[in-house]
């Protein structure tokens, strides 16, 4: 099962110099200062790290640590 923290260790890891913990789990990784490369890299750093593989059509349901969490939810 995938929690918050593993959710915030796949930020920390994907994106340099980023405070994952400052970062609320419902708060869009764009407003958070996150561009599309770092999305990206959380969403693969995810998948390395908890095997959550995330289909393009879902990603925009991903842009948050709380749509990570409902999506890896609804597809356990």
């Amino acid at each position: 099962m995938i929690t918050e923290q593993n959710i915030r260790d796949a930020i920390e890891k994907a994106v340099d110099d980023f405070d994952a913990g400052a970062i609320a789990s419902g708060e869009d990784f764009f407003d958070a200062g996150l561009d599309s490369l770092d999305h990206a890299g959380i969403l693969l750093a995810i998948q390395e790290d908890c095997g959550l593989t995330v289909p393009d059509e879902a990603v925009d349901d991903c842009r948050s640590i709380d749509g990570i969490l409902a999506y890896a939810k609804a597809n356990a």
